[in-house]
């Protein structure tokens, strides 16, 4: 095959498949069991813990990876108090037992015993080890020990450094997250939830990189909760180029049209024209509920409905989270021969989490490079952006939550609130164009669309659009953001009103 005729299958190869298949992708779902890690060799509240999460007919084995008493005496202490639990299966083994495989392979609970953190890493059943957790059963060590879960070691616990109370101080390692156990400290991670067990504090570091200091999140008894994957990602950010950066690419669709509606009813003149930039009768649209608990996702039927009512030839809901979903075969043949794509409401964060570093993200870009049609509402609308606003797992009131800090970014330079001034949001996006002047920021009333083609903003709905640019000089008692109602249009890369359009009256906004 001459080269030529190669170019087009090496091209689509390096834009789509190298950043999935090249990169080291962070799974946001965790772990799929559980780990209970505590700074006390022996910890009364994790060992509850641990028998709680070895099922209601728990297989435990007690497991000794070093000949020491000092761990012979733990691992009996340990079995005795498991004991009192009247668990019928229960095995205190040492590596040179010949059960241990098959214990190992058959147990709902493994509790690790040993005193330096490198028989860990140079256990020979290392790798029976991590298939249990893998099957969803619970793993449990104390002391020095815990150490050894780290990258540095057996990396059971993800992207982590951990070091115990009694460890000399070393160096983090930039694009790790580090957890320090204080004397009577505990952690649990199950999938990627973390929470804090006992008296002592854990201690969560961040590297400082060259635009964020040292961040430091501790964990006790009145803040006892964190999340995994938001820590890597940030910890990841940390360590690659600085974001957001000083300069932004220009807020501009070159191709295709993107349309962003900031909750609530959706204008059906929005609508419909939606379906006629997608192809009117020949439209294919994919619908993406992602951003909703799996329990709501039947829900997003009735939106697939009303574009085909509208008139569009295929709509599919593609509903898959997991990376082995979102870069199947199936869900890319759609996205191919997609014109129009549907982001809808619920937690922004879901959607980094299915689509960041996929094909799939490579594909939607595609849509609008054929000339197609992006449309989202609330959480929908946000993700368009290329910086992303309260994208914090644990709660969408951080406007800025490391680690969720990148959109999907179809619309460069830009952040996008919605449910704006229903739910007075005006200081909320203020917050962040002060920390970042760089960012043009965007917020969206309800029931009102931001139909972006070319530099220009087109306004349409029955709320306004406020942009926030810190580029111009705001007095502190004017307003500091311009508002541009029904029909109104912005230069977003001017940063201009062209016409500030109509606004209806408002009733009293909501706290």
């Amino acid at each position: 095959m001459s080269l030529n005729r190669l170019a087009p299958f090496l091209i689509f190869f390096f834009a789509f498949l190298c950043p999935a298949l090249c990169s080291d992708r962070i799974n946001p779902a965790g772990i799929r069991g559980a780990i209970i890690l505590t700074s006390e060799s022996v910890h009364e509240e994790s060992l509850q813990k641990f028998y709680d999460f070895s099922g209601k007919e728990p297989k435990i084995v007690i497991l000794v990876l070093d000949g020491s008493e000092t761990s012979k005496d733990h691992a009996a202490t340990i079995q005795e108090k498991i004991s009192k639990e009247k668990v019928k299966d229960s095995k205190l083994l040492t590596l040179d037992s010949d059960k241990v495989q098959k214990s190992i392979e058959s147990a709902t609970g493994l509790w690790l015993v040993g005193q330096d953190p490198e028989s860990l890493k140079d256990c020979k059943f290392l790798d029976s080890i991590k298939s249990l957790i893998n099957r969803r059963a619970v793993l449990g060590a104390g002391g020095r020990l815990i150490e050894g879960f780290g990258i540095s070691g057996s990396g059971l616990f993800p992207g982590s450094e951990i070091r115990h109370s009694s460890a000399k101080e070393v160096k983090q390692k930039r694009g790790t997250v580090r957890y320090d156990f204080a004397k009577g400290a505990a952690l649990i991670l199950r999938g990627r939830a973390m929470r804090s067990l006992g008296t002592g504090e854990v201690s969560v570091s961040l590297t400082p990189s060259e635009t964020r200091k040292e961040k430091k999140i501790i964990l006790n008894e009145e803040s006892r909760i964190a999340d995994l994957t938001a820590l890597r990602f940030a910890a990841a950010a940390r360590n690659g180029p600085a974001f957001p950066p000083k300069e932004f690419s220009d807020p501009r669709v070159e191709n295709g049209t993107l349309i962003i509606i900031g909750g609530g009813p959706m204008p059906r003149a929005v609508t419909k024209r939606f379906i006629q930039i997608a192809g009117g009768d020949q439209a294919s649209i994919v619908v993406l509920p992602t951003a909703v608990p799996d329990s709501m996702v039947k829900d997003n039927g009735s939106i697939a409905n009303a574009f085909r009512k509208f008139g569009a030839k295929e709509v599919t809901v593609l509903s898959g989270r997991t990376l082995s979903e979102v870069d199947g075969d199936e869900y890319l043949e759609i996205l191919k021969r997609a014109t129009g794509i549907w982001f809808g409401g619920g937690r922004q964060w879901r959607f980094v989490d299915a689509y960041h570093d996929t094909m799939a993200l490579g594909l939607m870009r595609e849509v609008l490079k054929k000339g197609g049609v992006i449309m989202g509402s609330s959480a929908g609308a946000s993700i368009q952006a290329e910086y992303l606003v309260r994208g914090n797992p644990l709660g969408n009131q951080d406007m800025m939550a490391e680690g969720y800090e990148k959109g999907l970014g179809f619309l460069k330079g830009v952040a996008v609130d919605q449910h704006f001034a229903e739910r007075n949001r005006f200081k909320d996006l203020a917050s962040v164009v002060e920390r970042f002047p760089q960012i043009l920021g965007i917020g969206i009333d309800e029931g009102t669309a931001l139909i972006v083609k070319g530099p220009v903003g087109l306004v349409q709905g029955k709320g306004q659009v406020h942009f926030y640019d810190r580029r111009k000089e705001t007095k502190e008692a004017a307003k500091d953001y311009e508002s541009v109602g029904r029909g109104g249009r912005y230069q977003l890369v001017q940063r201009k009103v062209l016409n500030p359009g109509k606004a209806e009256e408002k009733k009293d906004q909501k706290d």
